[in-house]
């Protein structure tokens, strides 16, 4: 198995995640462990204008570089987090997950995973 592919697959076996996806800077999925309900290609692209979207908001409040994006919602949340080439990571949360430990192991992982790319 690719190191990237085992990366992803140890996040996405975590109890408090319900999948997970890598996108590349254009907004094209590069690996993807989602159920098969979920369209990884439709999220990618959806998670590239959230962040475009995330650091205008940034921008114009003056807020400096975005590190990570949060929307929960009743099933769960979405965390969108950038890499340092410019790509994201989405991680889809468990609805009955801790979110604020996989929020903390987001960020600290997101720079390994990088190196895989």
């Amino acid at each position: 198995m690719q190191p990237l592919r085992s990366v992803l697959m140890a996040l996405a076996e975590r109890s408090d995640v319900a999948g997970v996806v890598v996108v590349s800077d254009d907004g094209l999925v590069v690996e993807a462990s989602l159920p098969s309900a979920l369209d990884a290609d439709a999220l990618a692209a959806l998670a590239t204008s959230v962040a475009r979207s995330v650091a205008s908001l940034s921008d114009s409040a003056r807020g400096g570089r975005w590190t990570q994006a949060v929307v929960e919602s009743s099933r769960g949340a979405l965390v969108v987090q950038p890499l340092p080439s410019g790509g994201l990571l989405l991680v889809l949360a468990a609805e009955d997950g801790d979110l604020g430990v996989l929020l903390y192991d987001v960020r600290r992982h997101a720079p390994a995973l990088e190196s895989l790319l």
